[in-house]
């Protein structure tokens, strides 16, 4: 892929979309990620490397410099796990120590064993406690590649923002995902798969796209919208009251609040469940019994739906307006998820009765705010 866009800006750009779906989907994942590194930090490893490291990576590390990991395992694509700095600096000192000691001092013989060269920097490991396997990033070529404990070095992926974009597109949009990896959940992490043996296997449960999560994002924007109305006004003043220079006042206000937004949105969806009374018809993501299909128009009675298919089922301008929205900010690879959930969407509003049920509990909620 060519690009006038530096390096390190589609690594940030990537890696913050990555972020928050672990946020919005996957809560445990999110809390398994480290804080970003700070440029001390960053100068340390430097020193402890005894080189430079690239500007792509070090933008990865601003952000999440490592992860505790899930079940085990890592949240990176294909399952690798992102490394804290002071395995990077055991990982690559041990190797550039096997270099050395291999006898083969002169890494540019094309006949001696490359086990390892100055310019090559991990950054991902066979999961957080296993570090025998990983992929590093070619400071020579810009290529992530993997090694592992036999001596095998082969190249992964054009790049490292090619790889974390990779990751991006198959979580935002998994129906277009390329390649055997797919994104799951089991307990509510992700976890790539489908896992090798049987019994991970029946606990993991693929991610298709296809609906909106049940909770919130975990970001303040996200939990306020997701609040009662006539909360939202205690919600302001607490968080204009906050310390921002104090980070554990920040987390506990953030902490608190999202848990009653859960339960908002919760409640919510009880309210809505009740007022349908149980209507499988007009359930989001359900196959529709062909009695209640033939109610349906045409046009959203087959999976994909097409834009135009979506947007003649939405009954209501407001909603059509936010549809054309979210889909003029969406880029290509995107679509599939984005149309995946508002096909859902349009399935329940495709019905009068359904329609006329979540309008009045959602209109009784606004009232009452």
């Amino acid at each position: 892929m060519t690009t006038d866009t530096p390096a390190d800006v589609r690594v940030t750009r990537a890696w913050s979309r990555i972020v928050e779906w672990l946020a919005e989907y996957v809560p445990p994942s999110y809390a398994a990620l480290k804080p970003g590194a700070c440029d001390d930090e960053m100068a340390a490893l430097e020193e402890a490397l005894g080189v430079s490291v690239q500007e792509e990576l070090k933008a990865l590390w601003r952000l999440s410099a490592g992860e505790d990991g899930v079940h085990g395992s890592g949240l990176m694509l294909g399952g690798w796990a992102l490394m804290p700095l002071d395995a990077v600096i055991e990982v690559y000192q041990m190797q550039m120590r096997f270099q050395e000691e291999s006898g083969e001092d002169d890494i540019e013989d094309q006949d001696s064993p490359v086990l390892w060269q100055p310019s090559w920097i991990p950054f991902c490991s066979f999961n957080p406690d296993d570090t025998v396997y990983g992929l590093y990033l070619n400071g020579e070529t810009g290529e992530v590649c993997q090694w592992t404990r036999y001596g095998e070095r082969e190249r992964e992926y054009e790049s490292l923002p090619a790889y974390l974009e990779l990751m991006a597109v198959s979580l935002e949009a998994p129906m277009a995902a390329a390649g055997p990896e797919k994104p799951g959940m089991r307990d509510g992490a992700l976890v790539w798969g489908p896992p090798p043996d049987g019994e991970r296997r029946d606990q993991w449960v693929r991610h298709l796209g296809q609906a909106p999560p049940r909770r919130p994002a975990k970001t303040l924007g996200a939990i306020r919208e997701s609040l009662p109305g006539d909360e939202r006004t205690e919600f302001d003043g607490q968080r204009d009251a906050l310390d921002l220079a104090d980070p554990e006042s920040v987390a506990a206000f953030r902490d608190h609040w999202w848990e009653r937004a859960v339960q908002a949105q919760e409640e919510l969806e009880d309210d809505v469940a009740a007022a349908l009374g149980g209507n499988v018809m007009v359930v989001p993501g359900r196959k529709l019994a062909p009695e209640y299909e033939a109610m349906l128009p045409h046009a959203i009675r087959h999976r994909p739906p097409s834009m135009d298919d979506i947007r003649a089922a939405l009954r209501h301008e407001s909603v059509r307006a936010r549809f054309d929205r979210e889909f003029m900010d969406a880029i290509p690879p995107h679509w599939p998820a984005l149309l995946l959930r508002w096909w859902d969407i349009a399935r329940l509003m495709a019905d009068p009765r359904g329609d006329r049920a979540v309008r009045a509990v959602v209109n009784g909620r606004r009232a009452s705010g």
